[in-house]
């Protein structure tokens, strides 16, 4: 049951669906995770309804978190959401990969079989993925990086820089 909102961004929200770069700042319980989820979700869905994703393709987005604690969470939401949308059959399920450290490639792979529509990481195990070409970045429109000051103070930043290396083509606004 939801008692209160509270508005992330305002006046106006547009912006999140327009392909632009966004800066979202808020206190823990507020509604972070699905105010990045949802435009994310909202995009995969549509590029599946579009042409059905197979083997080797995707991702779509990439959440990318500090931790394999965060970025847990965050699979789980998620997963709970698209799972949502596609119980009653309206919406197609999209495949969710985890990719942290500690869970095994093997186990991760069998999502890889499938069309790949997102991708929540953490940037060691993400870095290892893309050098070993587990999947690229030649498709992907959303990059989210979930708690970006907390990874840049614990040391990754020419992690980050790495992973974004892998973007081969940037089409500005």
């Amino acid at each position: 049951m939801i008692y209160r909102t509270i508005l992330l961004y305002l006046p106006d929200e547009t912006h999140r669906f327009a392909g632009r770069d966004m800066i979202g700042i808020a206190f823990t319980g507020s509604g972070k995770t699905l105010a990045f989820c949802l435009p994310l979700i909202m995009l995969a869905l549509e590029e599946e309804i579009k042409l059905p994703f197979i083997r080797g393709e995707g991702p779509v987005g990439v959440i990318l978190c500090p931790s394999r604690e965060l970025a847990t969470q965050t699979y789980e939401n998620v997963v709970a959401w698209t799972g949502a949308l596609a119980r009653d059959g309206k919406y197609p399920q999209l495949n969710t990969l985890l990719c942290i450290g500690g869970i095994s490639m093997g186990e991760q792979s069998h999502v890889l079989n499938k069309g790949l529509h997102i991708v929540v990481a953490t940037p060691g195990r993400l870095i290892d993925m893309l050098e070993k070409r587990r999947f690229t970045f030649n498709n992907t429109k959303f990059l989210c990086m979930d708690e970006a000051d907390r990874m840049i103070d614990l040391g990754f930043e020419d992690d980050v820089r790495n992973i974004m290396s892998f973007f081969k083509v940037c089409v500005g606004p």
